[in-house]
């Protein structure tokens, strides 16, 4: 079942986004500081959350238009609600009518979710890299 998520699923989002980070992203999350972020974005973003998984997200305006994006934050699931939870993310979007939906993938992702943002009509506009000096 996929659900908002509440203050009571804070601990579950944190577990996962610690989760998430040990397998892709190789360097150690402040806790106290992710939790904070989550809890923000529980009260004041978009966030799906299922047995095993969870989606957020932030409405964001662009720098530069006049336009409103819903931006993804964290997207993980050790199950098969990935999808459903993008599909819950996608709707939220349309919903609150914003002018686009952003996504991100790094790349350590699997590249089945580059083909799942495609197949739900996403396009790649932007590359991102980053330096350790």
């Amino acid at each position: 079942m996929i659900k908002k998520a509440t203050m009571q699923d804070l601990d579950r989002i944190v577990a996962l986004t610690v989760e998430f980070n040990e397998n892709y992203y190789g360097r150690p999350l402040n806790l106290d500081k992710t939790k904070t972020m989550i809890e923000h974005m529980i009260n004041h973003g978009i966030v799906f959350v299922s047995d095993a998984g969870y989606i957020g997200g932030m409405l964001v305006p662009d720098m530069f238009r006049d336009d409103l994006a819903l931006v993804e934050f964290g997207w993980f699931a050790k199950d098969s609600s990935g999808i459903r939870l993008l599909d819950k993310f996608i709707q939220a979007g349309k919903d609150m009518h914003v002018d686009e939906i952003r996504m991100c993938t790094m790349s350590t992702s699997p590249a089945i979710a580059t083909r799942i943002l495609e197949r739900r009509g996403f396009n790649l506009t932007e590359t991102s890299y980053k330096l350790v000096p």
